[in-house]
């Protein structure tokens, strides 16, 4: 009888195996075009493969960063925002629910993350995708003591369907390290302890690597 794959050797096979999601469609050229739109992101692969490890273990480097999709949500004052507003900072961008149970308990960890790292060269965002109910979330960061995170919302779920069409998602919690051009470095299915030093080290070292 087979031995099940583990969640680690699952992301890094889904990752690998739906690459092609977000890139460019024509051939070697849009290769070429991809390759050069993320060279900064392949050197901070580069530099952080060696830290998914501990709790962060489960983040999978690519090894061909890829160009992300413009993704389009919601500011905390419910005006339309995308990834690329936060051009020139490394990001971890995170979608979660308020009926998530991980997702529920990262949202404390993220923050701490976010108050510690937080500046304009890193920032966490974090993405709520209920669909409902748009109380919610925000009580959920009142009852767990949120205050570094703001509370982006993509109220039709639309980047998460995405995300799963290219098989870069399964359910939540989902989070994407992100280069300054928009570039996804590594990817993250399901939780991890974001406040630990293992997250902090990546999250650092992630910096240090955009850095001209």
């Amino acid at each position: 009888m087979k031995t099940p794959a583990s969640p680690r050797r699952l992301a890094t096979f889904l990752f690998a195996a739906a690459g092609a999601g977000f890139l460019y469609a024509g051939g070697p050229s849009g290769k070429e075009a991809q390759a050069a739109d993320c060279a900064g992101a392949a050197k901070m692969a580069g530099a952080v493969k060696d830290l998914a490890r501990g709790e962060v273990a489960a983040m999978t480097i690519s090894a061909a960063p890829e160009k992300l999709p413009d993704f389009a949500f919601n500011d905390p004052e419910g005006k339309p925002v995308s990834l690329s507003a936060f051009k020139g900072k490394t990001v971890l961008f995170n979608l979660w629910a308020t009926w998530c149970v991980p997702c529920r308990a990262e949202l404390p960890e993220f923050d701490r993350l976010q108050a510690e790292l937080g500046s304009d060269k890193f920032q966490v965002v974090a993405v709520n995708i209920d669909t409902s109910r748009p109380e919610r979330p925000k009580k959920l960061f009142d009852d767990t003591g949120v205050k570094a995170l703001k509370l982006y919302a993509d109220p039709k779920a639309s980047i998460f369907f995405e995300l799963k069409q290219a098989g870069k998602a399964l359910g939540l919690p989902v989070t994407l390290l992100v280069d300054p051009e928009g570039c996804l470095v590594g990817l993250m299915i399901g939780p991890a302890v974001w406040n630990s030093s293992d997250a902090r080290a990546l999250a650092t070292k992630a910096i240090e690597a955009a850095a001209p």
